[in-house]
């Protein structure tokens, strides 16, 4: 009997928290991560259900877009449409106490904006509408269309999405990548703008529709969008499957941020850009959280909420020259069950924000609205957000800036200001050409594709690739013949060529081993050729046998037999050694292929004897490498050095001033021990993906610069580097950076220092946090002589190859 009463009082409490809406029992609650901040469940289903966007109108009340037509399911009981809530306060109290329905009966609800008393702006999927409350009693009485999409596609979420005021009068407006479907976006006026390819735009136009232009491109998925107090633009932008992370972008006029979605749905295709890596394209402010839904600056900071991670953040913008770069703070963390979506401003300085709840994309009938509140010295507090720094200078001066936000200012102002202030940097004219929508004859495009300057040829490359402008296909192939000045002009030129010979589809995430692997079967192609391809492969790649690899170290061309050891030295065989210590041996060899069979060697143990008669070789080269590889493996006695400590720079600084060895500080570089930099970074086309490709390094970084970031990796990070403390429920504590991978079965992938893959489920996880500490290990210089800095350094300080 008392086992009998307890079932049912536990099943009777449970009701009674749904019908109460305190929501369900047994979920944990978020955790509040900022000091001074309180967390409050204002509501939860019934009274409010899969919840989207918000916003707070001229009253002060709170509307909310209860979906119930997001993937739909056949069999879901709720309403035949989506809803707007409106949550307000009854009796002048100051609390929002009472819940009513403003309007109903949509379709494919995404966000809410506030205008002029009694009206809200409504987006869904295909359409954005003016909702008018004409007598001011809680209810909609009439709809004014404001922009209507045409389109074939009919996913929910990624067309019309993220809106908001521009400040002026207007409206920025959102459209997703639309599966690359062709879409028309008609103004209230007449005006429109047509496309396909599955490039996220955020569109610009006056406030009752009129006036529609793009603003800006190159977005996944433009799903929130947010104007600071400085006119400032923002917008959170969801990830392609393998290009992570998600991006805070500052978004400016005429800007392209990289993404077409036609080329792959994983975002590695060489034509796409995902942090300004092209020409012409320009980077992110930072990564986010995964599938961020919202972002509404506030109290000096940008808010995000990010449906993916389970989690409220906030940023702290920083200038950085024309744009900004972010600090990131967990605010709210919550479990698998809390998934933020809609986030708004109240009156009273508090933030609300929406709750999906569940993982299921499918409404389901579930769904929270919360309060974040701040202690009230933190609440009165006024902060200001930060201004750009812009450099000083003639227009001419200013449009050959480093600063790609500097050149993108000269861009949006056109040609006829260009040509009146004698504007010759070819890069910022082609893209003033191309945006313009003008017609640019062939003759243009080839005197592009003629350029002296690399960025040139290459962004002209990516336009002819994008518009497949067939009748230039040989001239951009004609680009093979000439100067090829790194890896990722190379991959553009091969990939821009594949575009344009085969059906306009989009490709897979194996494209790149496709087109170097064919490059290589290509015997037409110059030995020079076949190297870089080489080089760009991956060494595991089934075409790369032993028996090809042995080819290839017999070429007559030099290059090509470097690029096969290297090649060699990075495949996962174990077979590998036993040709690598006969290269190793071979007096017909150069002396940097033979170092670098010896720096390979060090690897495995089984060539001991082999690595001591090569440390008395006679090429000395040979020997000194034989002898590196003997004090990492232990088989000779590091000789002892007086060395600074680390936090003294200014005596590393003159200590490595002396020039090294730059060869022998590519062997360290990639050395299976030592260092071991190459597991976690690329260089030159090689090399792994869990921290910052380094080739580039010295252009965006002095030497001392790059010798600090040796001896103290927790100085500077990048943001979309940022490493996690985590602390599991088992016990244990790690220092990992998070690695994005499709999918949301509660698994979560992260590497360690020594670019080791650890898998979590996220219930293993007990606490999450930003860490400061830096997954690149401290005391290199401990493990490593001085000579062998200066080497380092020098490799990453030298010109390309």
């Amino acid at each position: 009997m008392i086992r009998l009463l307890s079932r049912e009082l536990v099943l009777l409490l449970i009701f009674l928290a749904f019908e109460l809406g305190a929501g369900p029992l047994w979920a944990a609650a978020p955790r509040v991560l900022l000091e001074g901040a309180k967390l409050e469940l204002i509501a939860s289903e019934p009274q409010i259900m899969t919840p989207v966007g918000m916003t707070f109108d001229s009253q002060g009340r709170l509307l909310v877009i209860e979906s119930h037509t997001h993937q739909r399911p056949e069999d879901y009981q709720g309403p035949a449409g989506d809803r707007i809530r409106m949550l307000s306060d009854s009796d002048g109290d100051g609390k929002l106490d009472q819940w009513s329905t403003f309007a109903e009966g949509f379709q494919q609800s995404m966000n809410l904006l506030a205008a002029g008393p009694g009206q809200v702006y409504l987006v869904t999927r295909r359409s954005v509408d003016l909702l008018i409350d004409d007598d001011h009693d809680g209810r909609c009485d009439r709809q004014v269309s404001i922009l209507q999409l045409e389109t074939e596609d009919d996913y929910p979420h990624n067309a019309l999405g993220g809106i908001a005021a521009d400040g002026k009068g207007g409206l920025f407006v959102g459209l997703g990548e639309n599966h690359g479907i062709q879409y028309t976006l008609n103004g209230s006026d007449g005006s429109s703008y047509s496309d396909h390819g599955g490039v996220g735009t955020i569109f610009r136009c006056t406030a009752n529709g009129k006036d529609l232009r793009r603003y800006c491109n190159g977005f996944w998925n433009p799903f929130s969008i947010c104007v600071l107090p400085n006119d400032q633009v923002f917008s959170v932008d969801n990830d392609p499957d393998s290009s992570p992370p998600c991006r805070l972008i500052h978004a400016v006029e005429t800007g392209d941020y990289g993404h077409r979605y036609e080329y792959t749905r994983a975002g590695v295709h060489p034509l796409q850009a995902w942090d300004g890596e092209l020409p012409g394209t320009l980077p992110m402010v930072c990564g986010t959280g995964e599938a961020p839904t919202a972002v509404v600056p506030h109290r000096g900071y940008l808010w995000v909420t990010s449906w993916g991670d389970h989690r409220l953040e906030r940023y702290r913008l920083i200038a950085k020259g024309a744009s900004y770069t972010a600090e990131q703070k967990i605010a709210v963390q919550g479990d698998a069950d809390f998934r933020p979506t809609g986030c708004a401003v109240a009156p009273d300085g508090s933030l609300y924000f929406a709750d999906w709840v569940d993982r299921s994309y499918p409404v389901h009938g579930k769904g929270r609205i919360w309060r974040l509140s701040f202690a009230e010295e933190e609440a009165s507090s006024r902060k200001t957000f930060p201004r750009t720094l812009p450099e000083h200078g003639n227009p001419k001066q200013l449009a050959n800036s480093n600063d790609p936000f500097v050149r993108q200012m000269f861009v949006a102002a056109g040609s006829r200001w260009a040509e009146a202030n004698k504007v010759d940097n070819p890069l910022v004219l082609a893209q003033i050409s191309r945006w313009s929508g003008e017609e640019v004859s062939e003759a243009a495009f080839r005197g592009w594709l003629s350029d002296s300057n690399a960025d040139v040829r290459m962004y002209t490359v990516r336009w002819i690739a994008d518009e497949r402008i067939q009748a230039l296909r040989d001239d951009v192939a004609t680009l093979l013949n000439g100067e090829i000045p790194d890896e990722r002009y190379y991959l553009a030129v091969l990939s821009a060529l594949e575009w344009l010979d085969d059906e306009p589809k989009m490709r897979s995430a194996t494209l790149k081993e496709g087109l170097l692997t064919r490059e290589l079967k290509n015997k037409s192609r110059t030995p020079k050729l076949h190297a870089l391809a080489l080089r760009l492969i991956s060494p595991n790649n089934k075409f790369l046998t032993l028996k090809k690899l042995d080819e290839y170290l017999q070429a007559e061309y030099r290059p090509l037999r470097l690029e096969a050891v290297r090649t060699l030295a990075l495949q996962d065989s174990p077979e590998r050694f036993r040709l690598l210590a006969s290269v190793a041996q071979d007096p017909e060899q150069s002396e940097t292929v033979r170092a670098e069979a010896v720096a390979a060697l060090a690897a495995t143990e089984n060539h001991e004897k082999l690595i001591a008669l090569l440390a008395n070789d006679a090429n000395q080269t040979v020997a000194k490498e034989a002898k590196r590889v003997q004090r990492l493996t232990g088989q000779r006695p590091v000789v002892a050095e007086d060395m600074p400590d680390a936090s003294d720079l200014e005596a590393w600084y003159k200590l490595l001033t002396e020039p090294g060895d730059a060869a022998a500080g590519r062997r360290l570089f990639f050395s299976g021990r030592g260092a071991r930099c190459g597991v976690c970074h690329q260089h030159g086309g090689r090399g792994g993906k869990i921290g910052p490709d380094l080739t580039r390094i010295n252009q965006s970084n002095s030497r001392a610069q790059i010798i600090a970031s040796i001896l103290q990796p927790n100085r500077e990070m990048a943001p979309h580097y940022q490493p996690w403390l985590l602390q599991t429920y088992a016990g244990k504590t790690l220092v990992v950076l998070r690695l994005h991978k499709p999918g949301d079965d509660g698994a979560e992938f992260y590497a360690d220092a020594e670019g080791k893959m650890i898998e979590l489920h996220r219930d293993e996880i007990e606490h999450r946090q930003v860490s400061a500490i830096s997954i690149m290990p401290s005391g290199l210089e401990k493990t490593v002589s001085i000579d062998q800095l200066r080497d380092l350094v020098e490799f990453l300080n030298a010109k390309k190859e």
